[in-house]
């Protein structure tokens, strides 16, 4: 079975190495978002999908807009599927009708729940008990296609976005290479989103980082949990930025923005319930436990009832 991939983060990867290392699959090509400038340094970064890619010594197309894609992919041999995970590009109907079978999206939600770039990070924020993959039919409309399957995931207490895109990476990378003969055999019918219950994602900014004191310590909390690394969690502390990497939370009543030490242990108040922060990130630093960053803390500035 012949597979080009198309995919930009390390979202993708597992899925990437399932179908390469399926012994009756050949992928073509991989196609991946250009190479960007990142870091103050402005360095020029390969997509981490490109990175494995070649590691594996595949064939590499970046197209920077829809006309180079379609040029590059019309030189390829006719596939059996193109298979799209977190590429970053809606894909043009002539680039959906090129393959045997079509094309199929892996998303990171149950749709037609939180289609949209950002599925991981929106169903931490707003606390949600389960997510799961959808396997869907690309169609002209952002993550509105046809379902051929859903498959669930309970999100436990302690997850975030970096262990909970990990679990779905590895549960639709077990499931994709079977999947995709079931399809190619019409072993699977599939069905309409039910569209009047669809939901969107937000478009995620630095600004969504910022905390608000007068929201609930759980809010805040899941704030922390979606919002790690990026745009990370941040208030101002002496000045500077300082993140809060992770957090516990208590019942404990303290003023929305008081502080206070008790036991070595870092206490800030919010509108319902206090945030007890495990890991910061003070500006210009590494990230640090509470009580390396308590031990920073100058003496004087150590009294009860300080507000950030």
């Amino acid at each position: 079975m012949k597979i080009v991939f198309f995919g930009t983060p390390e979202f993708a990867m597992p899925n990437l190495e399932a179908l390469y290392h399926s012994k009756d699959m050949e992928i073509l090509s991989v196609v991946t978002q250009p190479d960007k400038p990142q870091g103050r340094k402005k360095i020029l970064t390969p997509p981490p999908v490109k990175i494995l890619a070649k590691e594996l010594n595949l064939k590499i197309i970046q197209p920077k807009n829809k006309k180079e894609l379609i040029n590059a992919l019309s030189t390829l041999e006719k596939a059996n599927f193109f298979v799209v995970i977190a590429f970053g590009m809606i894909l043009p109907q002539e680039v959906l009708s090129m393959p045997k079978y079509g094309a199929i999206n892996v998303h990171a939600s149950l749709l037609p729940k939180y289609r949209g770039a950002s599925p991981i990070q929106e169903s931490l924020l707003n606390g949600d008990i389960e997510t799961g993959i959808s396997v869907i039919k690309i169609d002209q409309e952002l993550d509105h296609g046809d379902i051929f399957l859903i498959k669930r995931l309970n999100i436990e207490k302690n997850d975030n976005f970096a262990t909970l895109s990990v679990k779905l990476a590895l549960l639709s990378s077990n499931l994709l290479p079977h999947l995709l003969h079931d399809i190619a055999g019409s072993h699977l019918s599939p069905i309409h989103q039910d569209h009047q219950k669809a939901t969107y994602c937000h478009k995620i900014t630095k600004e969504d980082g910022k905390i608000n004191f007068n929201s609930s310590a759980e809010k805040i909390k899941n704030m922390v949990n979606a919002y790690t690394p990026w745009p990370g969690v941040h208030t101002e502390f002496a000045g500077k930025k300082l993140k809060i990497i992770s957090t516990e939370i208590s019942d404990e009543k303290l003023q929305p923005g008081e502080f206070k030490i008790e036991n070595k242990v870092l206490k800030i108040g919010t509108k319902k319930g206090t945030l007890i922060p495990t890991k910061l990130q003070p500006e210009g630093k590494k990230v640090m436990d509470a009580k390396a960053f308590i031990n920073g803390i100058p003496t004087e500035s150590r009294e009860i009832n300080k507000k950030f």
